[in-house]
């Protein structure tokens, strides 16, 4: 069952599960689809519950740091907290300095401040990007975590229908590692 929610400084939909709990945080336009759903479709599929935080980052003149993490606060504290964190290019600020682990879609690693701060992460984290992506670099992905995943071709939006199966497999193998129910 979909259930659309108040989180406060935005709306989500609660994909209820009942296994681990998966909050996902889009980019800057709304919902990040259908990137996002590669992403967390198999986290639904697994049973997890997901809570996808349903918004848009339209004032640019906000600070995108402060923006993403209210939400991600907002969405964990509904949920009772997170055993998994997904964050697509804009989510990822949210995500990256969090202490759980973290699927990073396109995260945007021309950004010294987000690079420095994925790489003080302590929790595992898959990145994934494309190599026609400005924002994407594999090597730097690659220096920051053992989880990358890099398509060939997929530009910043990662929208390539062929190559959903693969996000999914990704996050499929990443997040079986934090499923208690295994």
């Amino acid at each position: 069952m979909i259930e659309r929610i108040d989180l406060g400084p935005c709306a989500a939909y609660d994909y209820g599960g009942d296994g681990p709990t998966a909050v996902v945080l889009p980019g800057a336009m709304l919902g990040g689809m259908p990137s996002v759903w590669f992403a967390f479709e198999p986290l639904v599929t697994a049973g997890w519950r997901v809570v996808l935080v349903w918004d848009e980052f339209l004032d640019r003149d906000r600070d995108h740091w402060a923006w993403t993490r209210a939400r991600l606060d907002a969405a964990t504290d509904y949920a009772g907290g997170a055993d998994l964190l997904v964050g697509k290019s804009l989510g990822v600020y949210g995500v990256a300095p969090a202490g759980q682990p973290a699927v990073c879609l396109t995260p945007s690693l021309n950004d010294p401040e987000l690079v420095a701060v994925l790489r003080n992460r302590t929790a595992p984290t898959l990145l994934v990007g494309g190599t026609d992506d400005p924002g994407w670099d594999g090597a730097a992905a690659r220096a920051l975590s053992d989880d990358v995943l890099e398509l060939d071709g997929a530009d910043h939006g990662l929208a390539r229908v062929d190559q959903a199966p693969e996000v999914g497999a990704a996050v499929a193998a990443f997040s079986a590692r934090f499923d208690g129910r295994a």
